[in-house]
């Protein structure tokens, strides 16, 4: 029994150091998943493990048995960093498992990946056991590894700007023909001439979400208020619209601008997302209606910022960069 119940403190210190050892590396304000295996920080795009190691029964010399200890927390940690890049969904119906699952090449790249990963922290307890905690990035070769062969706008064509999602205050342009039945008083018929938001100028409730205002003009990037949806994150989120038409993901980043910047940030406030510098001085906010996708990664917009949206795209290139930032 007393066995027994050592065996359960030791495992409950465990869990303690590590989740202290990983908490070191994370910003209060970053996007955070946590799993049995390890975390997730998506705002740095991040993926940690830790593993212990413990020297042998009987170790030859003090060197060894340390030497020893230092191999089998590396080994631990890289398994547990496998386990959990494996739970990393790479879109809405896809985790990084299936695809390792049913390719052989894709499996064999990601473990090689894994293995590459560097060792952030090394710590030595008093018993002679050691604590090591390992780091790897999502972007660059890893993400190449996870995407789908057809993923992404082909870098020769040329930027997509949906002439037909014009905004609404433009279909209102051809409205002067009023003046006409002005002739009783034509004081009164300056009826017609409703102040009208500029051309670029998001809608007021979006702004009214964040302190954050788009200065109008060209945008520089775009920040979705994902909060209160039940969105989770994902190496490749789409946005859309009500009709599920996608309006940023594969149809407009190429796949070199993907695997170099990955598709999306993420933070956990949206005052905080606008001033990353990911999407440098003057990003547009929206707010998502509605998460989106069989396990929620996609954010849908309401019809008009979805237009508005598609307007801004159009003026500039900060989704063909990968200029996005989601608050969850």
């Amino acid at each position: 029994m007393k066995t027994a119940f050592a065996r359960l403190v030791l495992i409950s210190c465990i869990i303690l150091v590590v989740g202290s050892a990983i908490a070191q590396t994370i910003s209060p304000t970053d996007a955070v998943e946590t799993k049995d295996s390890g975390t997730i920080n998506w705002t740095t795009g991040e993926v940690y493990a830790t593993g212990i190691g413990a020297p042998p029964a009987r170790p030859l010399n003090t060197a060894q048995a340390r030497a020893m200890a230092e191999r089998a927390a590396f080994v631990v940690a890289l398994r547990n960093l496998l386990e959990t890049v494996k739970g990393v969904r790479v879109d809405s119906e896809t985790v990084v498992e299936n695809f390792m699952t049913k390719n052989d090449v894709i499996r064999t790249h990601v473990e090689g990946i894994v293995k590459g990963a560097r060792i952030i922290k090394t710590k030595y307890m008093s018993d002679g056991s050691v604590e090591t905690l390992v780091s790897m990035p999502m972007k660059g070769a890893f993400m190449n590894a996870v995407l789908p062969e057809t993923f992404g706008r082909s870098t020769s064509s040329v930027p997509v700007k949906p002439a037909s999602a014009l905004p609404r205050p433009a279909d209102k342009k051809p409205v002067p023909q009023a003046p006409e039945p002005a002739k009783p008083s034509p004081e009164k018929k300056a009826e017609p001439v409703k102040p009208e938001p500029p051309q670029p100028t998001p809608p007021s409730s979006t702004q009214s979400q964040s302190a954050v205002a788009f200065k109008g003009g060209t945008a520089t990037g775009l920040v979705i208020d994902g909060r209160g949806l039940g969105l989770r994150p994902a190496l490749l989120p789409k946005i859309v619209d009500p009709q599920g038409q996608e309006i940023y993901v594969g149809q407009v980043v190429t796949r070199t601008n993907a695997v170099e910047q990955g598709v999306a940030g993420y933070a956990k406030d949206v005052n905080a997302a606008a001033n990353n510098f990911r999407v440098t001085d003057n990003p547009v906010v929206f707010k998502g209606i509605s998460a989106a996708g069989a396990a929620k990664t996609d954010v849908m917009l309401a019809q008009g910022d979805a237009q508005s949206l598609r307007q801004l795209s159009g003026r500039g290139d900060f989704l063909q960069y990968c200029r996005v930032i989601i608050v969850y």
